[in-house]
């Protein structure tokens, strides 16, 4: 049998790596695929907050208790080790021990660490995404052996410009004024300049990541520096487990309440072409681009150091359009039919979705499908004493789909050609170990195994489930049809007493 021959296995030989993030999403699946594909690395530190009556250590083993870790042996678990810090505090939150002993040991940083709420406040969004950013560089700035740090953004950064390419934008604000309004505004007072500081960003999340590129651009100068911008990831294609995903953001949320019937219409453009890229690609794509600076900035050679390094870091958009694009109609048609071929036992309607590019008709559909009955069940809830109020529960909903609407009802011309670039560059080995090329996905395939994963990881359903789903499906289409038509017959009504108020007046 053949050696293997990785150039990526080989950097992480021996490496210790700093990870920040590494209890969101993102953050756990590069600690996994690190430890599972890197077998000689030597160490990784997380900086991990408390959280709900949780200290670091716990909310380590809470990780190593997911389905992901199932099968990593506790020998190799003992290469992780949890930091307890604050990214949003000075030398994040640590302590001076933990700071020295990274200073000393640390060879390659992922900062992935980040507020992904759109609707985040500002103060809240500035002090993780912009204040964070800076006190990496600042711990970079003092690493004694860095090889390597890698600053994940994202690809709607730069969302106010109709083409995105692989490069940095000038932005209508300065990073360092809101760093300065951070530190001398209150929270409130912050919330009400908000609509003036955003500008042409529609949310705090992508305004906030891109004050950090700017961040990058000028105060990591010299470092052995890039920048990845990964569209929207969603659940993993293969590994670690088909289909991995544990939370509810962007997309996922929406099909989870198609799933269960709790969502029925959605303000998008079905001919608008998504940027979706699974999670393990986006993965491999880091680790792959974590390498790859460290070569570009050992090419430079002993003539010119690191440290006189002054060129702009290289930027990678990781997205799926420029060579493998999905429409928004191809992903929900794809869905509906697994979504209604493999339902969920947990639906509380019949599913369905209707999607208009017109907001009039989106408020309207909504208006009957989703305020109608959650007004009229309320009234049955007053009735027999039950607290649950579906009214609220779909302003909630309401208010988070306005806020995917931006990105649903627009599309952008990305470019890739660092990401191509950086696929060609891997040898066979490292293609076959750290898989990025986005266009071998087959969205079909890739869509069904979403769709599995949803009901395996977030509404913990099995095949055994499947009989019961379908009944109750059955049950649900009925109650569906009956509302249809009394919708219908209503509507009818309704028109019939205008119109006979207009000819008879």
């Amino acid at each position: 049998m053949a050696e293997i021959q990785s150039n990526i296995q080989e950097f992480f030989k021996n490496k210790s790596v700093f990870v920040t993030g590494g209890t969101g999403f993102l953050g756990k699946l590069i600690v996994n695929k690190l430890i599972r594909s890197c077998p000689q690395i030597n160490h990784i530190y997380l900086l991990v907050r408390d959280k709900k009556g949780k200290n670091a250590h716990e909310r380590l083993e809470d990780i190593f208790n997911m389905p992901i870790f199932k099968d990593i042996d506790a020998t190799t678990l003992k290469k992780i080790s949890a930091l307890r810090g604050d990214c949003s505090q000075a030398d994040l939150g640590l302590s001076a021990e933990d700071l020295n002993m990274l200073i000393k040991e640390v060879n390659v940083i992922f900062h992935s660490a980040a507020t992904v709420r759109f609707d985040e406040r500002l103060d809240i969004a500035i002090g993780i995404n912009v204040i964070g950013a800076r006190e990496i560089v600042k711990l970079a700035q003092k690493v004694e052996n860095l090889a390597s740090y890698l600053h994940v953004s994202t690809a709607f950064s730069n969302c106010h410009n109709k083409r995105i390419e692989e490069k940095f934008y000038n932005l209508p604000y300065n990073y360092e004024k809101l760093i300065h309004l951070y530190k001398t505004k209150s929270s409130n007072i912050l919330e009400k300049m908000k609509p003036f500081l955003l500008g042409p960003m529609p949310n705090t999340y992508v305004m906030t990541k891109a004050a950090a590129e700017q961040l990058i651009k000028r105060e990591a100068k010299g470092l052995p520096v890039t920048i990845v911008r990964p569209a929207i990831v969603i659940a993993t294609a293969n590994e670690p487990l088909p289909g991995w995903i544990d939370n509810l953001y962007g997309p996922t949320g929406i099909v989870t309440g198609v799933m269960t019937g709790i969502i029925k219409s959605l303000p998008c453009d079905l001919n608008a072409v998504t940027d979706l890229v699974p999670a393990d690609l986006t993965v491999n794509a880091l680790i792959a681009a974590s390498w790859d600076t460290h070569v570009r900035y050992c090419r430079a050679g002993p003539s010119e150091s690191i440290e006189n390094h002054t060129d702009d870091p290289r930027i990678f958009n990781f997205v799926s359009s420029p060579e493998n694009p999905l429409t928004w109609r191809i992903f929900s048609t794809t869905l509906m039919y697994y979504i209604l071929h493999r339902p969920t036992a947990k639906a509380m309607w019949y599913p369905t979705l209707i999607m208009n590019s017109s907001v009039f008709l989106h408020k309207l559909t909504v208006l009957i499908l989703h305020y109608l009955p959650a007004f009229l069940l309320d009234l049955v809830f007053i009735c027999t004493g039950n607290k649950l109020r579906l009214v609220d529960q779909y302003k909630k909903i309401g208010r988070f789909t306005d806020i995917l609407e931006y990105f649903s009802t627009r599309e952008w011309i990305f470019s890739n050609k660092n990401v191509q670039s950086l696929w060609n560059s891997l040898n066979n080995d490292d293609q076959t170990l750290f898989p990025f090329d986005i266009k071998k996905m087959h969205w079909e395939e890739y869509l069904d195994t979403y769709h599995k994963g949803i009901m395996t990881f977030l509404l913990k359903e099995g095949q055994d489930k499947l009989p019961e789903a379908r009944k109750r499906l059955h049950g649900l289409y009925i109650c569906h049809m009956i509302f249809k038509g009394a919708v219908y017959i209503g509507l009818m009504m309704l028109l019939w007493v205008i119109l006979k108020r207009i000819f008879l007046a």
